[in-house]
């Protein structure tokens, strides 16, 4: 499945800095793609506002492989 989101211009370039950051390197234990970030970002949200879900969610693919970058 493929996700299309309308952002401006300046949205997708706030997007790319973010993920070019150095607390995007921290956080993810390396350069995230956008998708891994999208990701991670999904992924907090969720463990931050609904984390009775996280058993739930945990056996996802894109889950399992967002818990792995930064080993």
């Amino acid at each position: 499945m493929i996700i299309k989101y309308d952002v401006s211009n300046e949205m997708q370039d706030l997007i790319n800095k973010t993920i070019e950051s150095d607390a995007a390197k921290k956080g993810f234990g390396v350069i995230p793609t956008q998708k891994q970030f999208l990701i991670g970002v999904i992924y907090y949200w969720i463990r931050k506002n609904i984390p009775d879900i996280i058993d739930d969610i945990s056996q996802i693919e894109e889950i399992m492989e967002h818990k792995a970058l930064k080993k």
